[in-house]
């Protein structure tokens, strides 16, 4: 598979399972909790009536996701206003090395570019391939540390 034979798309709610399916696997590889990604919560949560969220994915030449990328408005006061988060990118096992992610991160940059956004910041899972994506895109690094606060 190439690049030239995915497609990124609006991601839908019969795509739940599929979303669910790969963040189980990103879940894995970072260490995070798997619990929660099953197609109910993803429905819910990136589909639901007031979801905020702007979902993509890209698809094989056959139809079927290989990855997907969630992005969503934000403020900063150090920007002086509106902006974009990154929440997540993810290419599954079988999709990774063939362009994927870089064709998901290009159309998410093209969503926010055409929002009010005027900037998109991010966290990364410091993967080889995640940083190697985000640095020839353009982006640098900011020392930040990540907090949480969970069970709200």
């Amino acid at each position: 598979m190439s690049q030239s034979d995915l497609t990124v798309r609006a991601a839908r709610p019969r795509d739940a399972a599929e979303i669910a399916r790969l963040s189980r696997e990103l879940n894995q590889v970072v260490g995070d909790s798997t619990e929660h990604c099953t197609p109910e919560n993803i429905k819910t949560t990136l589909f639901g009536h007031d979801a905020s969220f702007h979902v993509l994915v890209a698809a094989a030449a056959d139809g079927e996701p290989i990855g997907y990328a969630v992005w969503h408005a934000y403020y900063d006061s150090g920007h002086g206003g509106a902006g974009a988060w990154l929440a997540e990118v993810c290419v599954g096992k079988a999709g990774r090395g063939e362009g994927a992610g870089r064709a998901l991160f290009e159309a998410v940059v093209e969503d926010v570019r055409e929002s009010p956004a005027t900037f998109l910041m991010w966290t990364s899972s410091e993967t080889e391939a995640a940083e190697a994506l985000y640095e020839s895109s353009g982006g640098f690094a900011k020392p930040v540390r990540r907090w949480e606060l969970n069970g709200l």
